[in-house]
């Protein structure tokens, strides 16, 4: 069982095909004060050999291996028998990551980029013999199998020891040859039952270590899928036909409950359609220089929120996968996709998981420079100006009450609220603007958005939002529209 898209690629079924194609998703220097063009964010038998298993569990024979300091990456090249590229990985300093579904496209490219983190790497599989010629030669492989827990080592046995852990594991949404002579790899089996069995081994190995003193798993990541949350809307409804929306779904609930009792951070990656290579390329060394062409980099929201879709590539989803073991020491729950761009620094990577933990932007204007006295009378002006002078039409389909930080910030706040027929007003939300200092040395007006529903723009919110950018290009200097515009000479100059 390893990651896969959503659909098999061996499947040459013609019904398929269109089902398939039924599915594609579409994805979506300033000479002025403010940024010219800002935008709303809007895995049978047990073959240990020489590989290795640390503190196992007590039931089990301890197998220790004596691995040198530096964990030798050696991959086999395909076109040349017994061609081989070596480099040296420091993982001395880092502890264990397991991977389940480390054989799969997404699973190769993922113990790729753990490694060159400085982990090492686990691979928990079903078959080490099918698994050892797509995987380096120093990698530890340990047999196992989500569906049956006490096959192979035994689950428990598998993934005691391990600091992390990375479950890829994933079956073809439609049924294919992947699902096997008799369903046993179809979506139930692998990421519900697979997950839960998997969250009940987790529960008895962190148990053991809290009373034995032991090494606990600290964080698990799950590789899920877009839509999971919008499974009753098309298109996901249709992807959901044989229930692998609704299998995964299972599978984080188990996994969100199951870190609640053991103690474990939890982080729930859904991806974008999967897209590109690998396949069966066993080039190892190369997995992660992949050509995206032009969308090198990906965008991430919190949750599976309505509107975003897209597709993303097994690279840029591994890397983020990776990057979950790096990312500080919270629950994660998140979606990607590609977008145009390039590559991703780490800096870059850092700042967009930052940016997860911050409520939601609905809008950032950056200016070169800023007189903020001068933008403090004027916004006060506008907050004032905007609710008393018909300014907005047509009116916003809800009413909103203006008012400012009581904490010397400048900027305001905009309150959505509604209003019974009896009179009885109740807040729904906010969107809180405020001025900031940007990171990388400008000034910034940053408006955030605070409510029940945080991916979910306000009624009006676009409107209201649209009008504070157009009235703060008419008091810039350099303003979109020109010095000079319909209402005339710009007479502030912020």
């Amino acid at each position: 069982i390893t990651s896969q898209g959503w659909f098999g690629r061996s499947s040459s079924d013609f019904t398929m095909m269109k089902i398939g194609l039924l599915l594609s998703l579409a994805a979506s220097s300033s000479a002025f004060l403010i940024s010219p063009s800002p935008a709303l964010s809007g895995s049978r038998t047990l073959a240990p050999a020489a590989h290795s298993l640390s503190a196992l569990c007590r039931i089990r024979p301890a197998i220790r291996s004596g691995r040198g300091a530096a964990l030798l990456v050696r991959a086999q090249g395909a076109a040349t028998e017994g061609a081989a590229t070596e480099t040296s990985v420091d993982a001395t300093e880092k502890g264990t990551v397991g991977i389940l579904g480390v054989t799969g496209g997404v699973g190769r490219l993922t113990a790729a980029a753990v490694m060159a983190q400085g982990f090492k790497v686990r691979a928990i599989v079903r078959d080490a013999g099918r698994a050892r010629p797509l995987l380096p030669s120093g990698i530890e492989i340990v047999e196992a199998d989500v569906r049956f827990p006490e096959q192979g080592v035994g689950l428990a046995r598998a993934i005691q020891g391990v600091e992390s852990l990375l479950v890829l594991t994933g079956t073809s949404a439609f049924p294919t040859k992947k699902w096997g002579p008799n369903n046993e790899n179809n979506p139930k089996a692998v990421d519900e039952v697979g997950t839960k069995n998997l969250v009940v081994a987790l529960d008895a190995v962190n148990k053991q270590a809290k009373e034995e003193g032991g090494r606990s798993v600290k964080r698990v990541t799950l590789l899920s899928s877009i839509g999971v949350q919008r499974r009753t809307q098309f298109p996901f409804s249709i992807l959901n036909t044989f229930g692998v929306l609704d299998a995964k779904a299972a599978g984080e609930l188990a996994l969100i409950q199951g870190a609640a009792r053991s103690g474990y951070k939890y982080a729930i990656v859904r991806p974008g359609r999967l897209i590109g290579g690998p396949y069966t390329n066993p080039d190892f060394a190369n997995l992660l220089k992949l050509d995206e062409k032009e969308a090198k980099s990906v965008e991430l929201r919190n949750g599976d929120p309505s509107g975003f879709k897209g597709d993303a590539s097994r690279r840029q989803t591994a890397l983020a996968l990776a990057q979950t073991l790096i990312q500080g020491d919270v629950d994660m729950d998140f979606s990607l996709v590609n977008k145009e761009g390039n590559v991703l620094t780490q800096d870059d990577w850092d700042s967009k998981f930052e940016a997860l933990s911050r409520p939601p932007e609905a809008l950032r204007l950056e200016f070169n420079s800023l007189n903020q006295e001068k933008f403090a009378r004027w916004l006060s002006n506008w907050g004032a100006g905007i609710v008393t002078s018909g300014g907005l039409f047509p009116p916003l389909p809800i009413p909103f009450r203006v008012d400012y930080p009581d904490d010397g910030a400048i900027g305001l706040n905009l309150n959505f609220l509604s209003v019974t027929v009896q009179g009885e007003v109740t807040p729904i939300g906010s969107l809180q603007a405020r001025l900031v200092d940007d990171k990388r040395g400008k000034v910034a007006f940053v408006v955030t958005r605070f409510s029940a529903t945080a991916d979910m723009p306000f009624p009006g919110e676009v409107q209201i939002l649209d009008k504070l950018q157009e009235d703060l290009y008419r008091v810039t200097t350099n303003a979109a529209a020109g010095a000079q515009s319909m209402w005339g000479t710009n007479n502030i100059d912020l």
